[in-house]
């Protein structure tokens, strides 16, 4: 048990006033505004963005993680340029890192990660081409002998709001 109260019961008040000032702003009492002549209207029936979450897990806290989505099997994993959406993560917690991804449309996809120990914002590799950092794939698809292909890291992103995945990094 922790004395002096626990944080919830700070964030109470700060809570209440940002419902009050949301109901405000929905009623329309506070900051609405009729659409200048001309000015369409906001779409209310305008669908949610989607958004990817995933987690990305990793050997140590080292460095950054960068993941790419492909939409299709042209270019997957190794061509970033035909990558339909990037991102990073510059803070490894835990050993774990996310990656988001902002507006994706419903769909298949197939998403490449590897983890830039050094933070160079490269992929290192030695001297016969092979990564010498971490890599992964959705559906923690592995090939021991080469980049693991599209069809073994494919999934679908359903027509929700939030869609979260995992991956391991293989070293």
């Amino acid at each position: 048990m922790r004395l002096g109260g626990s944080s919830s019961s700070r964030r109470v008040p700060a809570l209440l006033g940002g419902l009050a000032a949301a109901l405000l702003l929905a009623s329309g009492a506070v900051g609405a505004q009729a659409p200048d002549e001309g000015e369409a209207p906001a779409a209310a029936d305008e669908p949610p963005a989607h958004r990817l979450i995933a987690t990305i897990h990793t050997r140590d806290n080292r460095g950054r993680v960068f993941c790419a989505l492909w939409r299709g099997r042209e270019g997957y994993p190794t061509e970033r340029a035909r990558s339909v959406s990037e991102a990073m993560d510059r803070t490894i917690v835990n050993r774990r890192a996310v990656c988001v991804f902002d507006d994706v449309t419903p769909g298949e996809y197939a998403m490449a990660v590897f983890h830039d120990e050094n933070a160079n914002n490269d992929l290192d590799r030695n001297i016969f081409g092979i990564p010498s950092e971490g890599t992964g794939a959705s559906n923690d698809a592995h090939n021991m002998f080469g980049p693991p292909g599209y069809d073994d890291a494919r999934f679908q992103l359903p027509d929700v709001p939030v869609h979260r995945i995992v991956a391991h990094i293989h070293y």
